[in-house]
């Protein structure tokens, strides 16, 4: 009921069925069965066969069975399921025949307090469905039927009250004695009474046909249970052929008695469209009928259908109060569900000791998913105080129930030895466990440990292959590392148009290197056609997050006007942003913006500071400004071998007007002893990047 995805509807039919609750795990894997899901067709079939949360029915388990074996590869899952079957039937035979008369009763007697239920019920809006037949096969069977089984009174001596007495002291017989006369009668009661006794084989050998004949004479005259009973025979086939328009009759007709079972049924008709269209206006309010008069499975089912928005707008505070409702009756699932509410803060204020309280309650009560959550709000700290041994004890549960999520938190307490003795290989198996049963944040973990060699020996191509993995779950980390290591090589053959695929995954999810590595790709032409616009797009979304490259490269393609309209102020602005967060790079293109006065007043003093400030970069056009500063003794006392170090350090990186002033002071003997060979090489090395003092230099050089 929580979710589409078959892995996350599989995972809550197990959990409602390890927790007891048979119904919702039946209705949770019939909605896959139908789909064809093989897993769920084998645990309808089982249910089918234990009659756990569905009426027993052999050949609905045979069919399911059949079903699952036709369309799954696994024979040895095949064989389990019908070992287990089987296994279940033995169990199940053997427990009716050791306590006949404590078996669950499918269908209650009538007592002499139902007979006054029976008055007018108040009117209430209905759902117009198809009318049923005049004549059923079931009524055509009540017409023929044959005589009674075991002896019976005449009817002048035949006593309602005296059969249910005798039913109580488990006399089975004599109350059949006094029912049956009175059903032939036409009494509704006995007609019930006597169906119940046939239904669930009390004293006789159980007899689905008979119980839905006495079912349909009861329905007939309007007692909302036989009603309901007659509904369900016909939804399972019990007794009748199959027909599920047929069960919505009669649910609707006991549903309009505000009999509560009924309208929970006819809510799940709607739900699953058996009978009717589907319809999910119609399916909530069926439920919330039945929720209204207690029935706390449907209360959880309400609160769900509002919190998703299925029949109704989604409205989170009726979902909350449905949830409250079921709470106080203790429903488990309830008790998880508004815990999350309170985690997140999501209707209510947020309160991490109230989720935690709430998460604690249904854990007990074993639900998986709250024993995970708990175990983690040891791990935090969240809403308790830290306790990482509790914390252990507790996901280990939830993983060997085979919640992933859990086996994941477990194996960072096993890897880290937190709350249990470190153990790195076990921790590596559980996040392998996790991971290779479709854990998102397993796999990302796994291909961590892998590149980094954590408890394992590097190896990058088992690295890729789990960020891969976890990037198709739309893992935003892992698409990012997945486009780095692609357009690096690493770990698997490079390709750049792939790297930029999983680049813009990662960047819509608001991963910022990947936004940053998109805009360069853009502006490299690498795996995209070359685009500065688009380019500059993606570098002004990560500029305006705070990332001082980003806010660097922001200033030099507006200063240079590359993919954007050249501004100097903006630039300005940018530089300055960068160089608030300490970027070198930034700082030494400030200064030169000072000492221009490109888009601010003109500053060498500044200019200076800056130049000065940014030496640990080495920026080679920062270097050279610096160095024609102590050349030309500007705002520093003049230095030529001072200015010699700076304009090597920036010629060494082939900045050429650093090779052209290096060349000038070798060819004058400025801070260096005179060598025109020297300065002659650094003259042509400037001069193959067209700077024009160091041509026109060299060519006064080679022509004297």
């Amino acid at each position: 009921m929580l979710s589409a995805e078959p892995q996350q509807k599989i995972a809550a039919a197990k959990a409602a069925y390890q927790q007891g609750d048979h119904a919702k795990a039946a209705e949770l894997w019939q909605s896959l069965a139908l789909d064809g899901n093989a897993t769920a067709q084998f645990e309808l079939a089982k249910l089918y066969s234990l009659g756990h949360g569905v009426e027993q029915d052999a050949l609905q388990a045979a069919y399911w069975l059949e079903q699952a074996a036709s369309a799954s590869t696994d024979f040895a899952e095949s064989a389990r399921a019908q070992r287990d079957i089987a296994n279940g039937l033995t169990q199940l035979k053997a427990q009716q025949q050791a306590a006949d008369a404590a078996a669950a009763a499918a269908v209650p007697v009538a007592t002499a307090a139902s007979t006054a239920s029976l008055s007018a019920p108040p009117p209430v809006a209905t759902v117009t469905v198809a009318a049923a037949p005049k004549t059923t096969a079931v009524q055509r069977t009540v017409q023929k039927a044959a005589g009674p089984e075991l002896p019976v009174k005449a009817l002048a001596d035949a006593r309602f009250d005296s059969g249910l007495r005798a039913f109580e002291r488990q006399n089975y017989a004599e109350a059949f004695s006094h029912w049956y006369p009175l059903a032939e009668s036409g009494q509704a009661e006995a007609q019930f009474n006597l169906a119940a006794i046939y239904a669930n084989g009390y004293g006789i050998n159980s007899d689905q046909l008979a119980a839905a004949r006495w079912f349909s004479a009861a329905a007939e005259q309007g007692m909302a249970q036989a009603q309901y009973h007659l509904a369900v025979a016909h939804a399972n086939g019990k007794g009748v052929a199959q027909d599920d328009a047929l069960a919505v009759y009669w649910y609707q007709k006991a549903a309009e008695q505000q009999y509560s079972l009924a309208q929970y049924n006819l809510g799940f008709m709607y739900a699953n469209g058996r009978g009717v269209t589907q319809d999910e206006a119609s399916a909530l309010l069926w439920y919330e009928r039945s929720a209204q008069q207690g029935d706390v499975d449907a209360q959880f089912i309400v609160a769900g259908r509002y919190q998703d928005g299925r029949g109704a707008k989604a409205d989170v505070n009726k979902a909350i109060a449905w949830y409250q409702r079921a709470l106080a009756q203790n429903h488990s699932r309830a008790a998880f569900q508004l815990a999350q509410f309170y985690l997140q803060g999501l209707g209510v204020a947020k309160n991490e000791s109230r989720a935690f309280e709430l998460f604690s309650r249904a854990a007990t009560q074993g639900v998986v998913e709250a024993q995970r959550e708990t175990g983690i709000s040891y791990s935090l700290g969240r809403g308790v105080r830290n306790n990482d041994s509790k914390a252990t004890e507790l996901l280990q549960q939830a993983c060997s129930a085979e919640d992933m999520a859990a086996c994941f938190y477990l194996a960072q307490h096993v890897t880290e030895g937190r709350g249990v003795k470190a153990d790195a290989a076990r921790g590596m198996q559980l996040f392998q466990q996790a991971a290779k049963a479709g854990n998102a944040e397993a796999q990302f973990r796994l291909g961590q440990m892998l590149s980094a060699g954590q408890g394992v020996a590097v190896n990058e191509t088992a690295a890729f292959n789990w960020f891969l993995q976890a990037a198709k779950q739309g893992h935003a980390e892992a698409q990012y590392l997945t486009g780095l290591r692609l357009a690096n090589g690493t770990g698997v053959a490079q390709n750049d148009a792939e790297a930029v695929k999983w680049y813009r995954l990662a960047a819509t999810q608001g991963v910022l290197y990947a936004q940053y590595n998109l805009g360069f790709m853009y502006g490299a032409g690498r795996g995209v056609p070359q685009d500065d616009a688009q380019a500059l797009i993606w570098y002004i979304k990560v500029a305006e997050q705070g990332d001082a490259d980003a806010q660097f490269n922001l200033g030099q393609r507006f200063e240079t006007g590359r993919g954007a309209r050249q501004d100097d102020r903006q630039a300005v602005v940018w530089y300055q942003k960068a160089a608030a967060q300490n970027h070198q790079r930034a700082i030494a293109h400030l200064g030169y913006m000072y000492e221009k006065g490109y888009g601010v007043s003109l500053d060498e003093r500044k200019a200076l500071e800056l130049y000065q400030q940014s030496l640990a970069a080495k920026v080679p056009r920062a270097l050279t400004a610096l160095g024609l500063f102590y050349k030309n003794g500007r705002q520093v006392k003049a230095d030529d071998k001072k200015a010699v170090e700076l304009f090597a350090q920036a010629a060494e990186q082939g900045y050429a007007n650093a090779q052209y002033n290096l060349g000038w002071m070798y060819e004058y003997g400025r801070g260096v002893s005179k060598d025109l060979v020297k300065a002659r090489d650094l003259y042509q090395q400037a001069a193959e990047q067209s700077e024009p003092l160091a041509q026109a230099q060299l060519s006064r050089l080679l022509n004297p």
